[in-house]
């Protein structure tokens, strides 16, 4: 281990996956001697001082019609579960643009807490997760790290490459590339404007984004992203010398999971089925995928999410709100995922 003892902040945005991500390079940090600080929402308090992380917070002034008892990102996905019939690329013009704003709003509010943080803390470097730049964070002096815990593609915004969010396959025609592009960069022109002129604003300089791109600046020191070996994009497209991939962030938790009794004595497969924080937050969707599979001749550990009460489970399915997915991930046979970037470099490392 270095004597050189290092400060850092880690600074994700609101969300487990988030969260998690940045869990997993913060474990390997802290094992190796350097002190570790999160900050985050304060919904989130004290989830990670068990793990030896100390927690800064901050917080968005308080919202008087909002009900304290309802997930944020799960209402969300009740008001706008219909786009996601859509489309992929009328998804992006649609319910993203909405998702992208309400992110912006609450990054600005931040801003001048996230100012206060760095200069409290002090911290030698800083690892950011989102996906909407911050002056007070790129822009302290501070050497900071991208970490993008999300599919990459859209991170990399390369011609050459698939559009992200397409759903495109890399053998497809490239003029049904050229054709969601050309939508995509439309529908991102507005919030990408809306960021950039903020960073004007902040400190006399835009972001220069290209379009299409994830309203967050690049880093000039390192920008990382998480792909296992076997799905990487590299042979199609080198990278620039500060982008460097990591198979994925798996996070040690003491979390335990014994297969329950309802499903231990069933033939069949074990499988894991997991639709994250938006396909979990919509009912429609999870009754109409626990319908289909409950006819079949396998077994089921289902992450149900935070509208668990408003649904029940076919004969050959387990089920809770929260579920220990990485002591789940080793004894299945299979996991059927949304694609969620953690669940996918999580099943990979499992």
């Amino acid at each position: 281990m270095s004597n050189n003892k290092l400060t850092v902040l880690f600074a994700p945005l609101d969300g487990w996956g988030h969260i998690n991500a940045c869990h997993g390079l913060a474990e390997e940090l802290h094992r190796r001697g350097h002190r570790v600080i999160f900050a985050i929402d304060v919904a989130f308090k004290g989830k990670l001082t068990r793990y030896g992380f100390e927690e800064v917070l901050h917080s968005l002034p308080p919202d008087p019609n909002a009900d304290p008892n309802i997930d944020f990102w799960a209402d969300f996905i009740v008001k706008y579960k219909d786009y996601l019939k859509r489309s992929p690329i009328e998804i992006v013009e649609s319910m993203t643009a909405i998702a992208l704003n309400t992110m912006f709003d609450g990054v600005k509010a931040r801003d001048d807490q996230y100012k206060e943080i760095v200069h409290r803390v002090k911290p030698d470097v800083i690892v950011i997760d989102s996906y909407v730049g911050c002056p007070a964070l790129t822009e302290s002096a501070i050497p900071w790290i991208l970490l993008y815990s999300g599919a990459p593609l859209l991170a990399f915004n390369i011609d050459s490459l698939t559009p992200g969010w397409s759903g495109l396959p890399t053998n497809s025609d490239k003029n049904e590339w050229n054709a969601f592009r050309k939508r995509f960069n439309v529908a991102f022109s507005g919030i990408n404007k809306k960021v950039d002129d903020w960073y004007k604003d902040m400190t006399g300089k835009g972001l220069a984004l290209k379009p299409g791109s994830v309203p967050h600046p690049l880093s000039k020191h390192l920008n990382v992203y998480m792909t296992p070996k076997e799905l990487d994009f590299k042979d199609a497209h080198p990278l620039p010398h500060n982008w460097t991939r990591v198979d994925g962030f798996v996070r040690t938790t003491d979390d335990t999971f014994e297969i329950p009794e309802s499903l231990r004595g069933r033939p069949g497969k074990l499988v894991f089925l997991s639709m994250g924080s938006f396909g979990c937050a919509n009912l429609e969707l999870m009754t109409r995928v626990t319908a289909i599979l409950g006819k079949s001749e396998h077994k089921f550990i289902v992450a149900k999410g935070p509208l668990h009460d408003k649904y029940d489970l076919p004969d050959n399915m387990w089920g809770q709100q929260f579920v220990p997915q990485t002591a789940i991930l080793p004894v299945v046979d299979l996991v059927v995922t949304h694609g969620g970037n953690n669940t996918v470099t999580e099943t990979f490392f499992y």
